[in-house]
């Protein structure tokens, strides 16, 4: 029930967004990937590197999308990565009850992927951001009383090995289950089982970063961290969207500016306390104190890497927003155990009004730019006009910029209208 709720909750967000963007609006990756396997292979587009590094849920995902009609591959996609958000959610509500939190609490971490302010932005019901959800789950299984049997084992060793890759960030997992090993919270068996399926993956992962024909630029500046580090306290802002902090005009006439550094502050704070939890919980198995502790540092680590080695984007505060609303949640457990059954209906309420102006998906990723069946028909016409053309599809939001250019093959939008007239009736 969880799961099919969230993935209705997914696609509600969407539709609010744009009544046509569930139909209409092929995001990015999820057009371009169904793409490459037309023009090449499975087999091929699974293996062929993206930004620098492997991108394998997607890449599997786009497969069922594939073979279906071109004209529907909108639709489909969207359907498919809500049914994604759904299993991801069911997952969760049961990592949550194993680690026996009370089921408002195990339910509102559940849903937290899909209803977050933030993830309706971009990253909200798109394959192509399904490593979110991912990352969520797979931090979450190693952190919540895991050994619960030889067949759950198998189960998260699978998550990790897709996980991993899918994300070459998920060396954090990596780290947490090195953590949980050395508290005794993980067995030695266990440990080994998924710390295994981890390596596999990253070190796929590493021979892909070091052999792609394209490599995802690395650097690490003052100029990076310090926009990581602003990015943080905006970020957690939209917990309560409206909200921003910088310099603003105050009754016209005056204007006021944050500390500087306060995002260095922000971050500091998270630090120490996701520190001391750990700590304060460290030989307790029976209190949630170091996995509050791990979810603050993870969700840190998961923002750093992406953001400190590029530039800060709203996509990789998505992960850290849902482990430190995690974290939230784990910490008032134990109170909302004991609140009336009202006072959470009131609360949960309260929350609702608070985000439901940010409850429908962005424009950005809502309005279908172009509409997929137009641009469909727009490429089946200058086909049958010249039938020796290769085109370029553009898949919502005006993606990939500069018609790919910065793209290889197979994984770039050149269309031969040899593969389009294999489409026609």
């Amino acid at each position: 029930m969880v799961g099919v709720l969230a993935a209705g909750i997914s696609l509600m967000r969407l539709w609010l967004g744009n009544p046509r963007a569930i139909t209409e609006t092929l995001w990015a990756e999820d057009g371009l990937f169904p793409l490459c396997i037309h023009k090449a292979d499975f087999v091929t587009c699974v293996s062929d590197p993206f930004a620098g590094y492997l991108l394998f849920l997607p890449r599997v995902l786009a497969w069922p999308v594939s073979v279906t009609s071109w004209e529907s591959w909108a639709l489909v996609a969207n359907v498919l990565a809500a049914a994604l958000a759904g299993l991801m959610a069911a997952l969760v509500l049961v990592i949550a009850r194993g680690a026996h939190l009370g089921w408002f609490v195990s339910v509102a971490i559940a849903l937290l992927p899909v209803i977050t302010p933030m993830a309706g932005l971009e990253a909200l019901n798109s394959i192509g951001s399904s490593y979110m959800l991912l990352l969520f789950a797979a931090t979450l299984a190693v952190l919540f009383r895991p050994d619960r049997g030889p067949g759950w084992t198998a189960v998260i060793a699978v998550v990790l090995l897709v996980t991993a890759l899918t994300i070459p960030s998920t060396v954090v997992v990596l780290m947490v289950l090195g953590v949980q090993l050395l508290r005794g919270a993980v067995t030695k068996k266990t440990g080994l089982v998924w710390g295994t399926a981890l390596v596999i993956g990253l070190a796929a992962q590493a021979a892909v970063a070091l052999t792609a024909t394209t490599r995802r630029p690395l650097q690490l500046t003052a100029e990076s961290l310090n926009a990581w580090a602003d990015s943080v306290p905006t970020s957690i802002l939209t917990y309560w969207p409206g909200l921003s902090l910088g310099e603003y005009s105050f009754f016209t006439n005056f204007t006021l500016a944050p500390l500087p550094g306060t995002g260095w502050v922000i971050v500091a704070l998270i630090l120490v306390l996701g520190v001391w939890r750990l700590i304060l919980g460290w030989r307790s198995l029976e209190t949630n104190n170091s996995s509050i502790g791990l979810l603050l540092l993870s969700g840190l680590a998961l923002g750093l890497i992406p953001s400190a080695i590029g530039y800060a984007n709203n996509r990789y505060f998505v992960v850290p927003l849902l482990l430190w609303g995690a974290a939230g949640l784990v910490w008032l457990d134990p109170v909302i155990r004991r609140t009336r059954p009202w006072v959470l209906a009131g609360m949960t309420a309260l929350v609702a009004a608070v985000w439901w102006p940010a409850i429908p998906a962005s424009e950005y990723r809502s309005t279908p730019a172009p509409e997929w069946t137009a641009e469909v028909a727009r490429v089946e016409a200058k086909c049958l006009a010249d039938p020796a053309f290769v085109d370029r599809p553009i898949f919502s939001p005006f993606w990939p910029p500069n018609w790919g250019d910065g793209l290889n093959e197979p994984t770039h939008p050149n269309l031969p209208c040899t593969t389009v007239f294999r489409w026609l009736p």
